[in-house]
């Protein structure tokens, strides 16, 4: 149990794998000992595979608010956190970093919280969006530091939360391996195909996105749209499956479940549209599109206007109106050749000089070494 150990907790296994799994094997190359608490899914075992110890989360509800539930699953972390004894702890949205900075504080183990995006603790103005940022005033200053993935962010916290400076760290979001992003073939730009990736949600703004392709077709234009990504059942915005098939029945879109391995999927489409009204930190699909040279629209929204430069890497469209959105996929429609493939280049030459994986993980490397130096 002794030695360089790094615990990691989130809410969801998936996201680990997902986000910071660069940071993970780098950590471990680095000799330190590597642990993810997380709710058991697919990618649980993933990470098992690649020498990192999974430790499932049973106790926590990502969004309920029985007080007896909370309870217990503040005090599954501390059993957690006694038991494996970490020597820093990392957590991840909204329940883990009020809980488990505090069960980190009781135990006196350096502890920091990232925060993904605002969450609907400060989106909702009810009871329980009240009683999380009062949570949060209470427990976030008690930790070793506070990491936002966009600017805004930060703001926020800082005017609601009251957050010392001095324990504020702005990274540039979860960061993007732009070697393993990277086109490999040019651009065919002969036929427009949009895509989107992400979850299948109203706050994702995937209904905007059919009403814009319906508009586009119905002035003539001929393209293709394509949805990949997951259908989220469980969550109360998620776009019903039976709403997808008669999109298609329709000939607005296809929709190709979801996967692994977006790179394949990235290669057959020349623009990435995104366009998000929900409290996003930086999406990291976005990321993952301009690093392939292609060209983004997406919204004036937090989190995703830090990627996009309007009209110069892409067009930022005014968030939930379907006039805006139709607007920018029309100039996009509109561009030349010459023009599309300069703003997917200029786009990845942003995203490799702004939201690096290597920057991010530096920024990880740099806090964790004086923490193991004491």
């Amino acid at each position: 149990m002794k030695g360089k150990r790094i615990l990691f907790v989130a809410n969801t296994a998936w996201s680990m794998y997902n986000f910071r799994m660069g940071l993970m094997k780098t950590l471990l190359r680095n000799g330190y000992t590597v642990l993810v608490a997380a709710p058991h899914d697919a990618y649980s075992d993933k990470m098992v595979e690649r020498g990192i110890e999974v430790i499932p989360l049973k106790e926590l509800r990502p969004s309920g608010i029985n007080p007896f539930k909370e309870w217990a699953f503040y005090n599954e972390l501390l059993v957690i956190y006694r038991r494996y004894k970490p020597n820093l702890i990392f957590h991840y949205t909204i329940k883990p970093n009020i809980y488990g900075i505090l069960a980190a504080k009781k135990l006196d183990i350096p502890a920091i919280a990232v925060t993904t995006g605002l969450g609907y603790v400060f989106t909702n103005h009810n009871l329980v969006a009240i009683a999380g940022r009062w949570l949060y005033r209470y427990a976030l200053p008690k930790a070793h530091a506070v990491w936002f993935l966009n600017r805004d962010d930060l703001v926020s916290f800082r005017r609601y939360i009251g957050l010392p400076k001095h324990k504020m760290q702005l990274l540039p979001g979860e960061g993007i391996d732009t070697t393993a992003f990277k086109r490999r073939t040019a651009i065919d730009f002969g036929n427009t195909v949009f895509i989107f990736t992400g979850r299948m949600l109203y706050e994702k703004g995937v209904a905007l996105l059919v009403s814009s392709v319906k508009a586009l077709k119905e002035k003539g234009y001929a393209f293709t749209c394509l949805l990949l990504g997951f259908l989220d059942i469980e969550n109360p915005s998620a776009i019903p499956r039976a709403k997808l098939i008669q999109w298609e029945k329709e000939g607005l879109i296809r929709y190709l479940g979801s996967t692994d391995n977006v790179l394949p999927y990235l290669g057959q489409a020349n623009c990435f549209v995104f366009p998000s009204y929900y409290s996003e930190g930086v999406p990291k699909s976005l990321l993952e599109a301009a690093s392939m040279e292609m060209p983004i629209i997406t919204t004036n929204n937090v989190g995703c206007r830090d990627v996009v430069e309007d009209g110069r890497t892409g067009f930022v469209a005014i968030p939930k109106s379907v006039t805006s959105l139709t607007e920018k996929m029309e100039a996009f429609l509109n561009l030349s050749i010459p023009e599309k493939i300069s703003m997917g280049q200029l786009g990845r030459e942003k995203v490799h000089a702004a939201f690096g994986e290597d920057q991010v993980i530096s920024i990880y490397l740099r806090t964790i070494a004086p923490i193991f130096e004491r």
